[in-house]
C-alpha cells in the first residue's frame, strides 16, 4: 500500500509538471541514462544537455516513435550523430527518414538574437539555445509569452534540472547560439474533443443482477477526439479518474488508436464501477501518451482539454431539489 501511495503521489506531481509546459521534459541526470556513454569520452549526465533537448523534441513529434535520451543516444552513436563528443545537428532529424518528422531548419550564432528566436517560434518551430553565463549548456525554448526582446518572455525546458522547475531565459540572462527545428508537435493544440465525455451506465433492469453477485455497476464511456495535425497521430488515449484538485486517482481504461490527418475517432471505454462518479468531487479526463503505462509518465503525457461530462450515472434530481 505504501509503495502504491508513493507512485500515486509521484504521478500527481508529474502530470502537474507536464501541464506547466505542454511539452515533453527530460533530465540528463535521470538515473536511467545519466551514466550512459555519450560520444567518445563523456556521459549523458555530464554532457547530455543537447541529446536530452533533442529527445524532448523527438518525443513530442507525431511522426516519431517514443523517444528518451538513452534511445536517441544509442541511435546517434550507431549512425554518425557525433563528431567526437559534439552533436552533428542535422543527424537527429534523419531518425525516421529524410524529409519526415523533425527537421533542422536554421541556426544563429548571434548573442541574444531575439528576432531569430521569435520568428522561428512564430512559425511553430522549437529552438534549442546555448545559454549565457555557462561554458556550454543548452536548453529547449518551447514558447514565447511576452515581448520579443525580453529573456523573461521565453519559456524553456532545462535538461540540467534534476526535478522540473518552470524557467525562462531570464534565469541565465539570455543566449549565445541557437538551432531551430520544425515538426508536427504533440501538445494540447494537436487535439480537440468534439464531444463531451458521455458516461452511460447499464440499464436499470440489469442492475439487480450485479447486486445479486455483489459486483459493482459498470458503465460505458464515449468520447470523440479530433486530430488537428496534418499527419497521423498514433498512441494511447487513457481514461483517468481525477479529483476536484485535478489530481489523477486511477487509470480506468485505455484505447490505442490512430487518427488520420485532421480526422476524428470515436473512443469507447469500459468503467467497471461508476460509483466514484456519483461524487461531485470526481471527474473523468482523457490523457494521451505514445506508450501505455498504468501510471502515466510526465515524459509523454498530454492532458486533453475536456468539453465536460454528460454523466448519466447520477439519479435525476426531483423538482425542488435544485
Amino acid at each position: 500500500m505504501k509503495k502504491k501511495m508513493v507512485l500515486i503521489i509521484s504521478i500527481l506531481l508529474l502530470i502537474n509538471v507536464i501541464n506547466a509546459t505542454n511539452f515533453s521534459w527530460f533530465s540528463q541526470n535521470d538515473s536511467r541514462w545519466k551514466y550512459n556513454t555519450l560520444g567518445r569520452s563523456t556521459s549523458i549526465g555530464r554532457s547530455g544537455c543537447v541529446v536530452s533537448c533533442l529527445s524532448m523534441l523527438l518525443n513530442a513529434e507525431a511522426s516519431n516513435p517514443y523517444m528518451t535520451p538513452d534511445k536517441l543516444n544509442s541511435w546517434l552513436r550507431k549512425n554518425g550523430g557525433y563528431s567526437g563528443n559534439n552533436m552533428r545537428w542535422q543527424i537527429p532529424g534523419l531518425i525516421d527518414g529524410e524529409g519526415l518528422g523533425m527537421e533542422l531548419e536554421g541556426q544563429s550564432t548571434r548573442y541574444n538574437d531575439w528576432d531569430f528566436l521569435s520568428s522561428e517560434l512564430e512559425k511553430g518551430n522549437k529552438v534549442i539555445v546555448k545559454v549565457a553565463g555557462r561554458r556550454s549548456h543548452w536548453v529547449l525554448v518551447v514558447k514565447q509569452e511576452g515581448e520579443a526582446n525580453k529573456a523573461s518572455s521565453y519559456l524553456v525546458n532545462d535538461p540540467g534540472m534534476t526535478t522540473f522547475e518552470k524557467r525562462t531565459l531570464a534565469y541565465w540572462g539570455g543566449f549565445r547560439s541557437s538551432r531551430s527545428y520544425s515538426g508536427n508537435w504533440l501538445d494540447e493544440q494537436a487535439f480537440m474533443m468534439n464531444s463531451e465525455i458521455h458516461v452511460v451506465p447499464i440499464a436499470s433492469q440489469e442492475g439487480f443482477l450485479y447486486d445479486i453477485i455483489e459486483m459493482p455497476h459498470p458503465a460505458d464511456v464515449f468520447v470523440t477526439i479530433q486530430n488537428n495535425l496534418a499527419v497521423d497521430i498514433h498512441g494511447y488515449f487513457i481514461l483517468g479518474l481525477f479529483d476536484a484538485d485535478d489530481n489523477l486517482i486511477d487509470t480506468i481504461d485505455y484505447e490505442y488508436s490512430s487518427i488520420e490527418p485532421e480526422g476524428e475517432v470515436d473512443l469507447l471505454y469500459e468503467m467497471t464501477d461508476y460509483t466514484p462518479l456519483q461524487d461531485d468531487s470526481h471527474t473523468l479526463k482523457v490523457i494521451y501518451s505514445k506508450y501505455f503505462s498504468k501510471m502515466p509518465s510526465m515524459y509523454d503525457t498530454i492532458n486533453l482539454e475536456s468539453l465536460g461530462i454528460n454523466n448519466l450515472t447520477k439519479p435525476l434530481q426531483a423538482a425542488g431539489e435544485r
